[in-house]
């Protein structure tokens, strides 16, 4: 039997890992991981469905990846599983002051996609003090990391999978390993698991608040710009986006934080604030989604399948790169195993 292994139990992570499942039932899948929801990074995003922070990673790649996930969730909504699984549809609201910008080609993927007139811009800027110059609306999806990671693992056992809780630190530590492939999900930890020192952490500090009467996300892209997002239970105000390993909560992000936020909506001043959070995001020039054939030090050569480096879009684009870095392993499998076992 083939067996896989999959490092990493984020939304990369496990989806990858149901993915597999999914596609080769046959295949032995092993997680392993060193941390789990409700301890991942995601955990303490607000799962927008977004294409966000993504560097240089060309836009067919975004567009062909975030259209299978946008697909996804918008089936997992209209089913029972939708409550549970924390993915509701929401409206949202993007502005920015930077007048370069140009529409996003991911805007023919999203429901109800239309491009702000000058009138609305200038509305915006007068309600909100500022000098916007760009905008639009679409319809997109929350998908909350606490609810569906959860889910995730929860079919991920009852397919068979293996869940192994361990540390990796090294790709090199595999090399006695009974796995025919390792598919690498490991995020920012990538830079010392691979190593790769393009990854780089984007800082993202966020407060959780209670405001059941907001429903629409609000994106101000400017430079000293918020964002407003509504999930199940509580509203996601943010955020930050620093190269910075800080993990500690700053009472001075927190502060920008919710001055900006209020001055967008006012009823926000008497929220009750549940928690505040920081999460380092896994940045990189551009999303990495390849094989890699590799000697380890033993001799022992290895075949890795690498998916990270996700950005603030790992919700986003999660099954559109999970599905093709099951394509690759795949092909993989091809090569060393006769057809007729596949």
């Amino acid at each position: 039997m083939a067996t896989v292994a999959v490092i990493g139990a984020g939304v990369l992570g496990l989806t990858t890992a149901v993915a597999l499942q999914r596609r080769m039932p046959w295949v032995s899948v092993t997680l392993i991981t060193e941390r789990l929801s409700p301890e991942t990074t995601g955990d303490g995003s607000a799962g927008l469905w977004e294409p966000y922070l993504l560097g240089d990673t060309p836009s067919d790649n975004v567009l062909r990846w975030s259209k299978r996930s946008y697909d996804i969730f918008c089936e997992l909504w209209k089913s029972p599983l939708a409550g549970d699984a924390g993915v509701s549809l929401v409206p949202v609201i993007y502005v920015s002051e930077d007048s370069n910008q140009s529409l996003p080609d991911w805007r023919q993927v999203v429901l109800g996609f239309k491009e702000m007139n000058k009138r609305e811009i200038s509305q915006f800027s007068s309600q909100f003090g500022k000098q916007y110059r760009f905008g639009f609306r679409y319809i997109s999806f929350t998908c909350e990391p606490t609810k569906y990671l959860p889910l995730l693992l929860q079919e991920f056992k009852t397919r068979g999978g293996i869940l192994q809780l361990s540390r990796v630190s090294s790709l090199n530590e595999l090399a006695s390993s009974r796995y025919s492939i390792v598919v690498n999900c490991t995020g920012l930890q990538a830079r010392f698991v691979v190593p790769d020192l393009d990854m780089h952490p984007i800082r993202g500090q966020v407060l959780r608040v209670k405001a059941p009467e907001v429903f629409h996300c609000f994106m101000d892209d400017s430079n000293n710009g918020c964002y407003i997002i509504p999930n199940h239970e509580t509203v996601i105000l943010g955020g930050t986006k620093q190269n910075d390993w800080n993990l500690k909560v700053d009472p001075k992000d927190s502060q920008f934080i919710h001055s900006s936020c209020c001055s967008v909506l006012p009823q926000l001043r008497g929220a009750q604030i549940v928690k505040e959070w920081v999460g380092l995001r896994p940045g990189r020039f551009q999303v990495r989604l390849e094989r890699e054939s590799r000697k380890l030090p033993n001799g022992q050569e290895i075949e890795i399948v690498h998916n990270y480096g996700h950005g603030g879009a790992g919700v986003t684009l999660s099954w559109g790169c999970a599905e093709e870095a099951v394509d690759i392993v795949h092909k993989i499998l091809e090569e060393k195993t006769p057809r007729a076992m596949l």
